[in-house]
């Protein structure tokens, strides 16, 4: 139930693929559910947020969010967006675009039986991305598997990624440029990471990007030197994991969201039950 008037949903994929160990997807059929609930409510890029994240409008406000660019947000969620109407952020790891190569915890699925993918995902996540791949390069593939990015997990390539930004309804975010875990990297790593996801897309879009998403998160996965740089940066608002709608106090470089699930619209629309 949402006594602010102003909420923030996270998405990540729209898509049908299993396994999906960190539930990122939501299905086509299912995303269009959530559409057409949508519907009844003030749905706003996240600059239409009032000061502090709170919207003058009667209306509940919903901001529309998706983390990280896999390709299936233009070839599947964008079409939906403009089907019903409905403006959209999308956060980039602009390392990953147009590279070839699948975000590492994709990667580290495809290269590990189910039962030991948690135990390496635990050691890899805090490492900075060159250590990272190391340890992934090193890992070779299962026998059968292609090396290739599978066109199921791959990321936008930059071709695509212009394309989404090039719709009115569209905005592109930045989410560093290889998706570290910023509580573990110095202050400086930090800042290189969000500032150069910035830059990246400030240059290859030719606008002004004021929207931040922290990768992960979670309140133990980013710290107050993420947060000074953001402010330093130039950001206008920052989202966090954490799951909570906006409230007038609320810092907006640290705004809440609400992760969707995969569920059909009547489950949906119990999240908006006041």
């Amino acid at each position: 139930m949402f006594r602010s008037r102003s909420i923030v949903l996270m998405y990540h994929r729209i898509a049908s693929v299993r396994p999906d160990p960190w539930s990122l997807c939501v299905s086509p059929d299912h995303f269009t559910e959530h559409l057409e609930v949508l519907q009844k409510y003030h749905r706003v890029h996240l600059d239409q947020l009032g000061p502090g994240g709170w919207s003058i409008h009667p209306q509940l406000s919903v901001a529309i969010t998706f983390d990280d660019g896999y390709a299936d947000n233009l070839h599947e969620a964008a079409h939906l967006l403009k089907r019903y109407d409905t403006p959209a952020t999308f956060f980039i790891t602009t390392g990953y675009i147009g590279t070839g190569y699948e975000f590492w915890w994709d990667e580290l699925e495809r290269k590990l039986p189910a039962e030991k993918y948690l135990p390496f995902y635990q050691k890899l996540q805090p490492l900075a991305h060159a250590e990272r791949r190391q340890v992934l390069d090193a890992m070779g593939i299962k026998p059968g598997e292609s090396p290739s990015c599978r066109s199921s997990h791959r990321p936008l390539n930059i071709e695509e990624l212009q394309t989404l930004a090039s719709h009115e309804l569209f905005e592109i975010g930045a989410h560093t440029v290889t998706h570290p875990l910023l509580a573990a990297q110095s202050a400086e790593q930090q800042f290189s990471e969000i500032g150069g996801s910035k830059a990246w897309l400030q240059k290859l879009l030719n606008r002004p990007v004021t929207s931040f998403s922290y990768p992960y998160g979670g309140a133990d996965h980013y710290n107050l030197s993420a947060v000074q740089a953001v402010r330093e940066l130039g950001f206008s608002r920052a989202c966090t994991t954490t799951a909570r709608p906006i409230h007038t106090s609320d810092d907006p470089c640290q705004w809440g969201r609400i992760q969707v699930p995969d569920v059909g619209g009547d489950e949906f629309r119990k999240m908006f039950l006041v």
